[in-house]
This record gives C-alpha cells, sequence and structure tokens, in this order.
C-alpha cells in the first residue's frame, strides 16, 4: 500500500452515484483500495497498491474526466 493516498481531481463527479460508479472502477482493479471522494472539491483520495497510471485508467473507464493526480 501506498504510505500517502494519491489525488485526483475529477471535474465532472457531481452526486452520490458518481462517488458508487469510481469506488466500483477502483476496487475492480484493488479490491483493497481506500476510496474517499470529496463532491464540494472534486477531490477523490486512493490508497492502495495500484499506481496512478492504473487508477486514473480505471476512473476514465467508468467515463469520466481526470486531471493528473493533485497530490
Amino acid at each position: 500500500m501506498n504510505n500517502s493516498p494519491l489525488q485526483f481531481t475529477v471535474p465532472d463527479m457531481d452526486c452520490g452515484g458518481c462517488v458508487r460508479s469510481i469506488t466500483e472502477a477502483i476496487h475492480k482493479i484493488d479490491p483493497a483500495a481506500k476510496v474517499e471522494a470529496d463532491l464540494t472539491t472534486k477531490l477523490v483520495k486512493i490508497g492502495g497498491a495500484a499506481d496512478a497510471t492504473a487508477y486514473a485508467g480505471a476512473i476514465e473507464g467508468a467515463g469520466f474526466d481526470v486531471e493528473q493526480p493533485a497530490g
């Protein structure tokens, strides 16, 4: 597991259904990942074993635009 969570900005994430879709997509590639999403800031934090490219691809595969890790 990464020491600190990866952060992504997902500009078109605007509801609980979006959060659910993103969380499910992340869990398909990393079932043990911890996913936190903030609808106000559009920020998704992921703590897990996969790399940033894999997580970004999973979010994009769920139909969302992703800005590169915010931190």
